[in-house]
């Protein structure tokens, strides 16, 4: 039964960022026009690899400044130069992992785009 829990609050974790985090849902669906594209362009396993791992490591770290943000809105409503660096710490982690997934799209699509 705590295992079932375990899963039942990370799915209810999922639905709460689909439903509150716009940042999150534009990720996911970028993600998922980088999966229509790999089935268009006939990705081979590698490709598939690439792409995967950098779509779901955007989501995770999506997932993770989200909480840092959350958690640090819940300790203060003002404002500490602390929590901004945590939430800037949070959005940079985004922001590398973004850069990440773009630098593997471009290395994984171009090839089958020209």
């Amino acid at each position: 039964m705590r295992l079932f829990n375990r899963f039942k609050f990370a799915f209810m974790g999922l639905r709460w960022l689909m439903r509150k985090d716009t940042h999150f849902m534009v990720h996911l669906m970028l993600g998922l026009l980088a999966v229509i594209l790999g089935i268009v362009v006939g990705l081979d396993r590698t490709g598939w690899l690439f792409i995967i791992s950098a779509v779901f490591l955007v989501l995770v770290t999506e997932a993770f400044n989200t909480a840092v943000e959350a958690a640090v809105d819940l300790t203060t409503d003002k404002y500490h130069p602390m929590a901004k660096a945590a939430k800037d710490a949070g959005a940079a982690g985004v922001l590398l992992a973004a850069f990440y997934a773009v630098i593997i799209g471009l290395f994984v699509f171009i090839p089958y785009l020209l």
